[in-house]
């Protein structure tokens, strides 16, 4: 009898830690990861402590009996993905309505759960990236010109998915990509300000989910979590800012400025 509610409670550990997971590697904050968790042992009567950094899940559980139960779960790639985070939510909001085989049931559908197709991002992102161009006073052009940054920005990071290239080299390239096209834009005299296309194309690449998710960390006393996330929105920063200025300055260099 002991073995088999040692086992369980073991089972229940890996479950809340794959929750966790799932909402961690999709953006969520560290307090909504931790909460996801500990909401899921005190379901199944089990007292959990959960510790979340950006690259590590640490769960403990302890049950009626006093023994202890640890698990490390480690987090090599993170994205944003705002549907999977609201799916974990409302999950966790219902979890009276489930038994332990509809809860890991229904946390694998979410975790196998596709996101959109290649060619809806590759609209999404050549559309979202346009659209700036209103904000900043464009015409028609300039629209012309960071649609088609947007779309090669998008292709280059479906391309460099499988090989997993870190966030600096991939921001870094993207940044080169919008900048290229809008200076070549602009010798081909298509525009006259390639200003415009540069900073449309780049509000794609800019950290916004990030760094508010820093400050949020930072305000709910998760300081590792909070200054890890502010270090990567400032090496994603910096990695626009050196590609950008590779590509303006060669063709500076070019034109003999």
């Amino acid at each position: 009898m002991n073995t088999f509610q040692n086992n369980f409670e073991d089972h229940i550990l890996q479950l809340a830690t794959f929750a966790g997971k799932i909402a961690l590697t999709s953006g969520a904050e560290i307090y909504r990861v931790e909460e996801v968790v500990n909401k899921i042992g005190a379901k199944f009567n089990l007292d959990i402590s959960c510790f979340a950094t950006l690259t590590c899940i640490i769960v403990s559980g302890k049950n009626s009996n006093g023994n202890v139960f640890s698990l490390v779960e480690r987090i090599s790639e993170r994205s944003t993905n705002l549907d999977k985070i609201c799916q974990v939510n409302q999950v966790i909001r219902n979890l009276d309505n489930y038994s332990f085989n509809e809860l890991k049931e229904k946390l694998e559908e979410i975790d196998k759960s596709l996101s959109y197709p290649f060619r809806h991002r590759l609209l999404a992102t050549a559309l979202g990236g346009a659209s700036f161009i209103v904000c900043f006073g464009g015409n028609a052009n300039d629209f012309a010109t960071a649609f088609v940054a947007g779309a090669l920005i998008s292709i280059f990071e479906y391309i460099v998915r499988n090989i997993k290239l870190n966030i600096f080299f991939t921001n870094l390239i993207s940044s080169m990509i919008c900048s290229f096209i809008a200076c070549l834009f602009y010798k081909m005299e298509i525009i006259t300000n390639p200003s415009i296309s540069i900073i449309s194309t780049l509000m794609l690449l800019v950290p916004g989910v990030s760094f508010i998710n820093s400050i949020r960390d930072i305000i709910a006393g998760d300081l590792v979590s909070g200054i890890s996330r502010a270090g990567e929105v400032a090496t994603i920063g910096s990695a626009i800012a050196v590609g950008v200025g590779l590509i303006l300055k060669l063709f500076l260099v070019s034109e003999g400025v």
